[in-house]
């Protein structure tokens, strides 16, 4: 089967924190698309408030630019799936819908 690339999105901070997207594939079966939100002030907080760097609401200008690069990608799997990991109150779901609308 192969193993399946994650593309991830991620603030653009220093590379010793983050996965920088990596726009391609590695099998034809599956793609996976993981937005973690881009909130740099709280990417590298330790401790108990570490959960706030998921703290992003993804503006529709963003989330135009993944419904392109994410189709690019689809049309070369059969299968691809976008998670959102942004998870302050409905962020997630919110964006969600924003994008399948979007798609």
């Amino acid at each position: 089967m192969g193993e399946a690339h994650v593309i991830v999105d991620s603030p653009e901070v220093d590379m010793a924190n983050r996965v920088p997207a990596v726009w391609d594939i590695t099998s034809t079966r599956l793609a996976i698309l993981r937005l973690h939100g881009r909130n740099r002030e709280k990417w590298n907080v330790k401790g108990p408030a570490a959960s706030d760097r998921f703290n992003y609401d993804y503006s529709t200008e963003e989330l135009q630019g993944f419904a392109s690069d994410a189709w690019r990608i689809a049309r070369r799997v059969e299968m691809m799936q976008i998670v959102f990991n942004n998870n302050y109150e409905d962020q997630g779901q919110r964006n969600a819908a924003e994008l399948m609308a979007l798609l």
